[in-house]
């Protein structure tokens, strides 16, 4: 019985770091990922909504090089059977009376519906821009083959908060933004190095050192492996 009880507590701590493992993998890959992540569409638009000839797009300023992945959260309200969704990224240069037209794509590639899931960030994978640093480009969405009744609603926010770029309606630019990020190719030492300086830029004292944040992960790491030890001690 005990040795049944000891197997169950290493099973449980086994999940437990599988478990972190997993969350720190997902967080860590999101290290380097930047736009305007926040959504208020519970009651969205008919402007909203990709349908027909109609292009919504965002626009935004690369902050660095390598910009390989461009997340964006749609809305599907259950809809189980929709046609497929464009997304073509443009480069823009100077103030374009139409940006959609006059910018240069740099990328095209189309989403099948049963891929996109409701209020669930959609990833469209790039080959990395390697000169996209202080870029600004515009991300443009459409369904041409769908009907309003079929239409995916693009997440979003009808305020302009996000200050390097604002959302379009075709070619008209709106104060309003749909819910975006852009991710970066990175290596591990460089997501380290950047989650660093998130952590301890304009913090006092050891809050603004990255030993400190390393020591209490370690720390914690090592308080968490203890407590299982002892537990599976105590049932032996």
């Amino acid at each position: 019985m005990q040795g049944i009880k000891s197997l169950t507590l290493i099973v449980v701590f086994g999940l437990v770091v599988i478990g972190l493992g997993v969350i720190g993998r997902s967080l860590f890959d999101q290290i380097g990922c930047e736009g305007q992540l926040f959504n208020n569409n519970e009651a969205p638009t008919i402007a909203q909504k990709l349908f027909g000839d109609r292009i919504i797009g965002q626009s935004f300023v690369a902050p660095r090089d390598g910009l390989n992945r461009i997340d964006v959260m749609f809305l599907t309200y259950g809809q189980l059977s929709t046609p497929p969704v464009s997304l073509r990224l443009l480069e823009l240069t100077g103030k374009p009376e139409n940006p959609v037209a006059e910018g240069v794509e740099v990328f095209h590639t189309t989403a099948e519906a049963n891929t996109i899931q409701n209020k669930i960030w959609h990833h469209f994978d790039l080959p990395p821009v390697a000169t996209s640093a202080q870029k600004r480009y515009l991300i443009a969405l459409a369904s041409p083959e769908a009907s309003a009744e079929q239409a995916i609603t693009v997440g979003g926010i009808e305020r302009n908060v996000y200050l390097p770029g604002t959302a379009f309606f075709g070619s008209t630019p709106v104060p309003a933004d749909i819910t975006f990020r852009t991710c970066y190719q990175l290596s591990a030492g460089e997501k380290w190095t950047l989650l660093a300086g998130q952590l301890t830029r304009h913090r006092p004292g050891l809050l603004g050192s990255a030993g400190f944040y390393s020591t209490i992960m370690v720390v914690y790491g090592g308080l968490v492996g203890a407590f299982f030890w002892q537990l599976v001690k105590w049932e032996l």
